[in-house]
């Protein structure tokens, strides 16, 4: 996480700094068609979703995100690739000096954001791509900021209209949640005294979703739950948030619909990835959206901006979709599209 890079150039002008960029080379090249994916079972999307269901396959893609930005391994740079072809767009972008990136997420069409981490506090900057999907410009996000420890597990999730970051620090194993307005730099912190891993972030309105897991001394099994917090409510206790699903062993990440009405879970079993939605209301399984063959447990579930397409991060450093083969990411921690 130390490492450091050489300046090869100069880079996109970012407040008033030269930013340094590196060399990549070309990813395993493939062929990755990723399956439409509409929020799920909703009566009034159903006419909309049977309109998209019948556009031709090659229409489908074109709808779909071209390009993904993952966050190397080292935290040293943030890369951009062509999910057709695996193949780099442009140069990576170097983190910023004495910093390591850790996460990265969608908050519009060719915009991230991208928290970094040194010296127990989490910044935040925006990554734009220009009409190319190549890196354009990396600026920091003024006043917006976390303290803490940015752990390997922390997780981020940025609302869909931009104005906050939610992030979770850790202070040894328990963990702390926290929502920072990107606007003022105003931030609301929730904690637990129990020693857990909060995960799988997502937001639906102003309720922001996770996973709660436990960890126990000696324990061999441990109960995943999805839950809800409130965050217009006094921060405090994180306690505060509400059961919203109990899933079942193998669960490695879920994310909610943005009207909080669904959860898309993903399971390993039996040598098997799936992604399984659920409905909130009657708490019962719904459709299996795919499976493929793995032997690792997921990561991750990432949502492009528009809340219609996902790819699964699994442990084994692939990316995965429906009707896909497994796209080849070990050297990167994080992704987004």
């Amino acid at each position: 996480m130390d490492g450091k890079h050489k300046q090869a150039g100069a880079g996109p002008r970012v407040r008033g700094v030269w930013r340094s960029m590196v060399p990549v080379g070309v990813a395993t090249t493939i062929a990755l068609g990723i399956a439409g994916f509409v929020d799920l079972v909703h009566a009034h999307q159903s006419s909309d979703d049977d309109q998209h269901a019948a556009k031709p396959a090659a229409e489908r893609q074109r709808t779909e995100p071209r390009r993904f930005v993952g966050v190397q391994r080292d935290g040293a740079a943030l890369v951009v690739r062509d999910v057709r072809t695996g193949g780099a767009v442009g140069v990576p972008v170097a983190a910023p000096a004495g910093r390591r990136f850790q996460r990265v997420a969608s908050s519009g069409d060719g915009k991230y954001v991208v928290a970094s981490y040194a010296s127990r506090r989490v910044t935040f900057q925006r990554l734009d791509l220009d009409k190319e999907g190549r890196p354009e410009r990396l600026a920091d996000i003024p006043r917006a900021a976390v303290p803490g420890v940015s752990a390997a597990w922390s997780e981020m999730a940025v609302h869909p209209e931009g104005d906050r970051i939610a992030y979770v620090t850790y202070r040894g194993m328990t963990p702390q949640v926290q929502v920072v307005s990107t606007k003022t730099g105003q931030r609301k912190m929730w904690r637990t005294a129990s020693p857990a891993r909060v995960a799988s972030l997502s937001w639906a309105g102003d309720t922001l979703n996770f996973l709660w897991t436990p960890v126990r001394a000696g324990a061999t099994k441990t109960s995943t739950q999805m839950r809800a917090l409130d965050t217009r409510g006094q921060a405090g206790d994180l306690r505060a948030s509400t059961p919203v699903l109990k899933l079942p062993a193998g669960t490695g990440a879920a994310l909610s619909s943005r009207d909080g009405r669904t959860v898309v879970a993903g399971l390993a079993a039996r040598g098997q990835l799936s992604l399984q939605t659920y409905t909130v209301q009657t708490r019962q399984p719904g459709k299996v959206l795919w499976k493929q063959s793995a032997t690792s447990r997921l990561l991750r579930i990432v949502r492009d901006h528009t809340g219609k397409h996902l790819l699964a991060f699994g442990a084994d450093g692939r990316l995965y979709a429906d009707g896909a083969r497994p796209l080849q990411a070990a050297d990167l921690i994080d992704v987004a599209w």
